[in-house]
């Protein structure tokens, strides 16, 4: 019986060079779902996570000011909104190395998996462009349809690892010989 292999990717600053929830402010700003200041607020959050990175407490400030930001939008209003505007504004960012990474894995029978903390909603779509297997990621809480500010599951650190020794049980693939790639310290668990 062959060995079912994968390759995980983190997301942000792995496969593309920036963050793929803050690419998504100025046309959220367009739509009307985020105020002038908070699309500062978050040009400047851009700008530091380019320069330095994110460390776990800047990480946990960034979740809780997308949790606050979120809660009450409607969630098929901020899918359509992704599906209409992410290609454009992420595929720049993406690196090539990573997609020929990703394609020489699936040369070999790896299923490719996106491993992100970013939410699911900014993730699938990336993931159904790039071709990949499937998404592990960020699920916020949502009832009537709309966002409530909370977390389900938050795809960060050992949460990662976590959700991917699930998917391996579940789909019998063997980590041990299996890739994973990230930009990130806080993804040595993964």
């Amino acid at each position: 019986m062959k060995v079912m292999e994968a390759a995980f990717f983190d997301l942000d600053k792995t496969i593309i060079s920036r963050s793929s929830s803050l690419a998504l402010s100025r046309p959220m700003y367009r739509a009307g779902m985020v105020t002038r200041g908070q699309l500062v607020r978050g040009a400047y959050a851009q700008l530091v996570y380019a320069l330095v990175g994110a460390d776990e407490k800047k990480m946990d400030r960034l979740k809780e000011g997308m949790l606050q930001l979120t809660r009450g939008w409607d969630r098929h209003e901020v899918e359509r909104l992704v599906e209409e505007v992410l290609i454009e504004v992420i595929d720049p960012f993406v690196y090539q190395e990573a997609l020929d990474l990703m394609e020489l894995h699936r040369s070999e029978g790896r299923d490719i998996y996106i491993v992100s903390s970013s939410p699911e909603e900014v993730v699938r779509p990336l993931a159904q462009h790039f071709g990949v297997a499937g998404v592990l990621a960020t699920r916020a809480r949502i009832e009537d349809g709309r966002y409530t500010g909370e977390l389900e599951f938050y795809c960060y650190g050992e949460g990662k690892a976590e959700a991917i020794r699930s998917l391996a049980q579940d789909r019998g693939i063997d980590l041990g010989s299996s890739y994973a790639y990230s930009d990130s310290s806080t993804d040595l668990p993964m």
